[in-house]
């Protein structure tokens, strides 16, 4: 899985743990370790509307000549705030650069492989997820819900130090067949990365 170097990934995110997780996805899904990365954090959304141009800018600077902007839909229209992330980065200062919006959270991507729970925290039992998981409401929280029951109530979820390691087993096919807004992600890294 180690191919050469290439020039840096830039990651604008929400927080550190959609980082951690999203460096680790592009990794496997370009199956090469050795990309590096440099990244700005929100600590939520609201700094990324405001930041994203000038945070791209540096990133630019730094070397990254690729881009990916992640920011959570929440309850929000896709479309509206697709066009407000649009508007905030243009003219985007990296041309290969996505706009990447997990539908309810980036949390929703990892339900997509319960075995990928159950293995990446060591689990007694396999979480069951019931639905498509973008249709599932709060999924930080229903996933918190769901370790806790596997683990019969030893565990706690910490998104900070479990989503990477959900993210390093997770099954990119089921990613990609129960959460559409996982797609364009993926596409991004096979052409770009």
């Amino acid at each position: 899985m180690s191919k050469k170097s290439k020039a840096p990934v830039g990651i604008i995110a929400e927080d550190d743990s959609d980082f951690d997780s999203a460096r680790r996805l592009i990794r496997r899904i370009s199956s090469n370790d050795r990309i590096g990365f440099h990244k700005f954090i929100g600590k939520g959304c609201g700094k990324i509307k405001r930041k994203c141009h000038a945070w791209a800018t540096e990133l630019k600077r730094k070397g990254c000549v690729t881009l990916v902007l992640i920011h959570d839909s929440d309850s929000n229209n896709l479309i509206a705030l697709r066009q407000k992330l649009q508007d905030a980065l243009a003219p985007s200062p990296i041309k290969k650069h996505l706009i990447c919006i997990p539908v309810q959270e980036f949390e929703a991507w990892l339900l997509s492989d319960p075995e990928a729970i159950r293995k990446g925290l060591n689990l007694r039992k396999k979480p069951v997820v019931k639905g498509p998981p973008e249709l599932i409401n709060s999924p930080k929280e229903h996933l918190a819900l769901l370790i806790h029951r596997a683990s019969d109530g030893e565990k706690i979820y910490l998104n900070t130090e479990h989503n990477v390691k959900i993210a390093e087993e997770l099954s990119i096919d089921k990613a990609r067949q129960l959460c559409p807004s996982f797609l364009p992600f993926y596409d991004f890294i096979q052409e770009h990365i």
